[in-house]
């Protein structure tokens, strides 16, 4: 928790920032939010940074911090309204054929990609896919990472400083993995959410797919109990049987329908996945 003096610090710094987004002066406004960002950890400041580059039209910027918003709040009310503008941003982007990097080095005093220097991270782009070089200057030395961009997909990157020396053998390497951007031997695998998202998605599909199957079954068993060759019993055990079959299809319409819609949204917050691979450091 912050202590005091952070705490007097966040709101000045945060009543700034709303002075500064009320006369419409947004580059102001972000460097006062950044400033409270940097004081204490919350998801009102996020959402405020987020609204500052909505109203200046970066995409990129507004994604990332509604993103970041989703994360620190993910019970907050409006979370759903949040997730569909991400959501629909990030297929655009797909259509585009481009991905997005969300890439946060708190601790660096610059980072460096394609050539350009940002002197304050994050850095939120969206990119063609392929492998990039970032540069990240830190005051223990510089870092090289490569990070890989997909289509239509999130990759975000976290910077580290380089280990001090002399720390435990588990703790320098997991720190130099961190470093270097490893998701190879040893790097994290698909989220739960990301997991569940499929089960979810694959039990809807199959659900439709059973509900169709009855449906179908149902429709030759109406059709069969039309037939004037066959006993009244016998046509009348048909079109109970169609019947049922009919409330059992709708029933799996009704079911697989809404772990579709599920599996998606559970997609859309499991996002990102891990998209690094590993680089050397320099």
């Amino acid at each position: 928790m912050p202590g005091e003096t952070e705490s007097q610090r966040f709101k000045a710094a945060f009543e700034r920032g709303e002075a500064h987004f009320q006369k419409g002066d947004f580059g102001a406004a972000i460097a006062s939010f950044r400033e409270a960002d940097r004081a204490r950890v919350t998801p009102e400041v996020a959402y405020d940074l987020a609204k500052c580059f909505e109203k200046l039209g970066d995409e990129a910027y507004t994604t990332f911090y509604y993103r970041l918003y989703m994360r620190r709040a993910p019970a907050a009310p409006d979370t759903l309204e949040v997730a569909e503008k991400v959501g629909t941003t990030i297929a655009c982007v797909e259509t585009e054929g481009l991905g997005f990097l969300e890439l946060d080095a708190p601790r660096a005093n610059a980072v460096t990609l394609l050539g350009q220097r940002y002197p304050e991270p994050p850095i939120a782009r969206f990119l063609p896919p392929g492998d990039y070089e970032v540069t990240a200057e830190f005051p223990s030395g510089v870092k090289t990472m490569s990070v890989q961009i997909r289509t239509g997909k999130t990759t975000t990157v976290s910077f580290e400083p380089l280990a001090p020396p002399l720390v435990p053998l588990e703790s320098a390497l997991s720190a130099e993995l961190v470093a270097k951007g490893a998701d190879s031997a040893v790097g994290p695998g698909p989220s739960t959410l990301r997991i569940g998202s499929y089960v979810v998605f694959g039990v809807g599909l199959a659900a439709l797919a059973t509900g169709i199957a009855l449906g179908v079954s149902s429709s030759a068993d109406a059709a069969s109990s039309m037939n004037k060759q066959q006993s009244v019993s016998q046509a009348q055990g048909l079109a109970d049987a169609a019947n049922g079959k009919a409330v059992g299809a709708n029933l799996l319409y009704g079911l697989g329908g809404a772990a579709v819609a599920g599996g998606a949204l559970m997609f859309i917050f499991s996002m990102p996945e891990p998209g690094m691979k590993p680089a050397g450091t320099k």
